[in-house]
């Protein structure tokens, strides 16, 4: 069921999680390679079906903390009318950046040159938790450039400061890791460590939901990359450059600048009702700082990473947005 979020009240979609028959007979390859855009070297999973459908836009996948591009790869094979790219974001083992630049300027200028040297015109954006915040700021910056904005339960960075300065929905108490994250090296160098890992593991693990069918060999690919404090640096830095960003005032005046053009591109906001971490009645009002009404998509019984435990699920909400689709509705 959809809403529009200026009036965010409805029923939930029931969660069934099961393979779209669409999928059957069109095998799904993918093909790895890497890109120059904005001055670093990224690592890009570029999906290839045997028949994509033309009339079917290309999709940008931005993934989340600390997930990387494989997050995506349940989707990419779920997806067969469609190409989609699914990158290693900046600092991520795959895309390492030497001088340890990720503030958020930066991460949307990444976005709009792995665009232009992808080749691709006016892609869906999807993305979930951390690249759903990249992919909110990048749609205020550049609308045009997109076809339409899907995030996956990432409440508008604006939205989500404002409560945790509010304390609204217990907000600050549900992302208890952001504070201990500014603290330098040591976060990194705990966490890539043998029982770190284990505790990562099960910062996924337990997170899941009674619905949902939590992929643990894709967590265990995902937990395994991070052998050492510099295969996490780049992730963790992500919350260091945001924290600077809200405190000093010339950063935080430019990305205020950026977030006084609102989005015009069409926006969908897909969320895994038990999500524990980012409340929806938070993620509800992302509408009003965004600056465009939202399509509110509701995920009964999933939690923070649809991706990895309702591919299914996430596939049919994409293909909602495709030419004749039949998921419409």
């Amino acid at each position: 069921m959809t809403t529009t979020l200026a009036a965010p009240k409805s029923k939930a979609v029931k969660a069934r999680v099961r393979r779209p028959q669409t999928t059957q007979n069109k095998p799904v390859t993918l093909k790895h390679r890497h890109v120059m855009a904005n001055g670093l070297r990224f690592f890009v999973a570029e999906s290839e079906p045997s028949a994509p459908t033309p009339s079917v836009p290309p999709i940008l996948c931005l993934h989340g903390f600390p997930e990387g591009w494989m997050c995506w790869r349940p989707l990419m094979r779920l997806l067969p009318e469609a190409i989609l790219y699914a990158p290693d974001l900046r600092g991520y083992p795959l895309s390492p950046c030497p001088n340890g630049n990720v503030d958020v300027f930066t991460l949307i200028e990444d976005v709009r040159a792995l665009i232009e040297a992808l080749g691709l015109e006016r892609p869906i954006l999807l993305c979930h938790d951390w690249g759903g915040a990249i992919g909110w700021i990048f749609a205020h910056r550049y609308s045009s450039l997109i076809d339409r904005l899907i995030v996956v339960n990432c409440t508008h960075p604006k939205t989500l400061v404002r409560a945790a300065l509010h304390f609204d929905e217990l907000q600050p108490l549900r992302i208890p890791w952001v504070l201990p994250f500014q603290v330098p090296y040591l976060p990194e160098a705990l966490i890539s460590s043998r029982i770190g890992r284990k505790l990562l593991k099960l910062s996924f693990t337990l997170r899941a939901s009674p619905r949902g069918n939590m992929n643990e060999a894709l967590v265990d690919e995902i937990v395994g990359r991070f052998k050492r404090p510099k295969d996490l640096r780049g992730a963790i830095d992500y919350y260091r450059d945001v924290f600077k960003t809200l405190v000093l005032p010339k950063e935080r005046k430019q990305l205020e600048s950026i977030y006084a053009q609102p989005i015009s591109a069409p926006t969908t906001l897909v969320w895994g009702m038990l999500d524990e971490a980012l409340p929806y009645r938070v993620a509800q009002q992302s509408y009003r700082d965004a600056g465009i009404d939202v399509e509110w998509r509701p995920l009964d019984g999933i939690g923070h990473f649809v991706d990895l435990e309702a591919p299914e699920l996430l596939a049919k909400e994409v293909r909602r947005h495709f030419p004749n689709s039949s998921d419409r509705g």
